[in-house]
């Protein structure tokens, strides 16, 4: 049975799913930033290169340079945005685990309040019948009284009629 702590702990861990893969949002933007701006420094190393006969160790050097960063941010994006896939793969699964533990929360409430109608249909059958036998004593009783008083007239007229 889910109680409501186990809820507020799965809501909360949503909440700190969601706020990762808002990070991993704006990592993943500033790389795509960093990625074209390393590309624009390769188009200009290139251009202003192609000018001369000879590249010089310099810009060799600077070119495997910069083709290393090209690469470590590639696999930087390429992480994140395994990661991301991830968080939000483990955010909707959790999201789904609160779903069902609010529906049988929802389901043992809704148990609940059928039983407790139903106890109060018995309580009111048992009042009922409890009314109608206690009219059922007072008209025994009722007939009781009458047949007494039947009898005891009988008995004044016997008398009566043996005295004349």
């Amino acid at each position: 049975m889910a109680d409501k702590k186990e809820i507020i702990k799965s809501l909360n861990e949503n909440k700190t799913e969601v706020e990762i893969a808002e990070e991993l949002g704006d990592l993943k933007s500033q790389l795509n930033s960093m990625q074209s701006t390393l590309d624009q420094f390769k188009s200009s190393q290139s251009a202003s290169y192609q000018g001369g006969k000879n590249k010089s160790m310099e810009s060799q050097q600077a070119q495997q340079i910069s083709n290393q960063l090209i690469q470590q941010m590639s696999n930087i994006r390429n992480q994140a945005q395994q990661q991301e896939q991830q968080t939000q793969q483990k955010l909707q699964q959790s999201i789904q685990q609160a779903m069902n533990e609010l529906s049988q929360v929802s389901q043992q409430v809704q148990t609940s309040q059928v039983l407790g109608q139903m106890n109060q249909f018995i309580d009111q059958a048992q009042q009922q019948l409890n009314q109608i036998g206690q009219q059922g004593q007072q008209g025994q009783q009722g007939q009781q009284g009458q047949q007494a008083q039947q009898g005891g007239q009988q008995a004044q007229t016997q008398q009566q009629g043996q005295q004349k």
